[in-house]
């Protein structure tokens, strides 16, 4: 595999992580009571609880994207020159 196709795989890859992470956000803005209800089913968990972890996974979620996915992205579009 060359730089480019790495390249443009961290390319999609990232496209598909963000649309996954905003429609996570989406869900959690405008159903959180559905959210809620359907995580409560699995598990018994407050509702301080579920937001308090729900927000905590998002950080995590955004810094292993940016960790894993924009960083080595970024740096190769650097080296490639474009």
């Amino acid at each position: 595999m060359n730089a480019e196709t790495i390249t443009s795989v961290l390319g999609w890859s990232m496209v598909i992580n963000f649309t996954i992470f905003f429609v996570w956000v989406i869900a959690m803005k405008l159903m959180p009571n559905l959210t809620y209800k359907t995580q409560s089913l699995v598990t018994s968990i407050t509702r301080e609880e579920f937001d308090l972890v729900m927000y905590k996974m998002m950080g995590q979620y955004k810094i292993l994207m940016l960790v894993t996915h924009v960083g080595p992205y970024v740096a190769l579009r650097i080296v490639l020159g474009s």
